[in-house]
């Protein structure tokens, strides 16, 4: 009797015993499924990395303005992987600086680099995941919070206007913005201009900015290149010249280091013109305009598609950039442009 009593104690104690590990290995491996799926789209590109490489070589193989430079990279990123650079990237954070060095060191071109797409933004900027007019709102709204770009329009001593501007929006959206500040500078017997913190932007808007600054109507100005077939995109000074056009007027462009794309185009066009004389910094030398193009659901990419050609000489600022007239460091650019400008105007 005692020895049936204790063997149903023991299947009892082993009933509870294994009941209960079942309980914790099934609760283990729920709780390791859901920071699975909360990790979700990291783990899945860290554990992808091989396939990721192969779109964004694909991408540029496909779309990058130069052929041989875009097989280049994509060696150097199969390189990379072969070589396990890539290897301890365990998210797509971790993985994009390390795809953006090789690429860097591959191409030189500061136009070229890939961004982390975050869990449920679209592929690319210009996809919205909201409506279109939702889309249209928000940039509405960001275009009227930076001033369309005008920073800063002041007339500083000696009648010698001051016009800053952070980077150049579509010209749908800034030209009103850019018209009226260039009409609060139109007395002025000199211009600078402040390119020291601008990003670049529509090459349009440049071109419209210049038709106040290069009285020649019509002018050529320059093109963007694409690979053939696709023909150029020609851009020139609108045929009717503004009211506000001084062609005569001292101008000085002032650089730094971070003037970047369009912000460059503006200093070159008119230093190759001698049109003005440029103050500051060596610019960061990326002329190659390029679009987003999406690589995987958790990575897109910037491809240069197109190369500048001034009208004039034929050549643009990709990795030079343009060299100032006269070097000083960005801090001190405007003084010393005001001071020259001054002393050129006898004040």
């Amino acid at each position: 009797m005692s020895t049936k009593i204790t063997k149903n104690f023991f299947n009892k104690k082993s009933f509870v015993f294994f009941a209960a590990l079942r309980f914790f290995v099934k609760s283990r491996v729920l709780w390791l499924l859901w920071a699975l799926l909360a990790a979700g789209p990291s783990v899945a590109a860290a554990q992808d990395t091989p396939a990721t490489v192969r779109a964004l070589g694909e991408v540029l193989k496909r779309e990058y303005i130069d052929v041989e430079v875009a097989a280049k990279a994509d060696a150097a990123l199969q390189r990379g992987l072969a070589d396990g650079r890539y290897a301890g990237a365990s998210t797509p954070e971790a993985l994009a600086p390390l795809l953006n060095r090789d690429l860097q060191d591959a191409t030189h071109d500061k136009h070229i680099f890939v961004e982390v797409i975050q869990p449920g933004a679209p592929a690319a900027p210009s996809a919205p995941t909201g409506s279109p007019a939702d889309a249209r709102a928000a940039r509405a709204e960001a275009v009227r919070r930076s001033n369309a770009g005008v920073r800063r329009v002041e007339i500083l001593r000696g009648n010698v206007g001051y016009l800053d501007l952070s980077n150049f929006f579509r010209l749908e959206e800034a030209r009103d913005t850019i018209a009226t500040a260039m009409r609060l500078v139109s007395k002025a017997d000199a211009l600078i201009i402040d390119m020291r913190r601008n990003g670049g932007g529509s090459p349009g808007t440049v071109v419209f900015l210049l038709g106040y600054l290069i009285d020649a109507p019509g002018a050529a100005l320059f093109e963007i290149v694409h690979r053939p077939p696709e023909p150029p995109d020609r851009y020139a000074l609108d045929a009717t010249r503004p009211p506000e056009c001084d062609g005569k007027r001292p101008i000085a462009v002032l650089t730094s280091a971070q003037t970047f794309s369009g912000g460059e185009g503006l200093a070159f066009l008119l230093q190759e013109r001698h049109r003005a004389e440029i103050v500051g910094e060596v610019t960061a030398g990326a002329a190659n305009p390029g679009t987003t193009y999406p690589v995987n659901d958790r990575f897109r990419v910037n491809v240069p598609n197109g190369r500048i050609k001034s009208a004039i000489g034929g050549g643009n600022w990709e990795g030079a950039g343009v060299t100032p007239d006269v070097k000083v460091p960005a801090a001190d650019a405007l003084q010393t442009a005001h001071d020259r400008i001054l002393r050129t105007l006898g004040r």
